[in-house]
């Protein structure tokens, strides 16, 4: 994995974000669309569980919901992580 260092200033930095967008183009796109997705599921299903209680006879299903959820977020998050991190070592 690339290691970056993020500048908070400047006209480089600017040009590094162009830079990795550019190189990210449509794939980065169609994995932050399905990273947002799963993330909206995922607080979806918190909410509900929160909203349950402890007794509800439901609630196993939603926690199942839930951890699958959990990993779908972990496979997309990973899945754009390096696709970010090519688009960084391309620099």
């Amino acid at each position: 994995m690339a290691k970056t260092v993020r500048k908070t200033r400047g006209a480089a930095v600017g040009k590094k974000v162009v830079a990795i967008d550019s190189t990210l183009g449509v794939e980065k796109n169609i994995l932050i669309e399905e990273l947002a997705a799963e993330a909206k599921i995922y607080v979806s299903l918190v909410r509900r569980l929160k909203s349950m209680p402890e007794n509800d006879p439901g609630r196993a299903d939603i926690e199942g919901e839930l951890y699958g959820s959990i990993a779908h977020l972990s496979v997309h998050a990973t899945l754009l992580l390096e696709e970010i991190d090519r688009a960084i070592d391309k620099l």
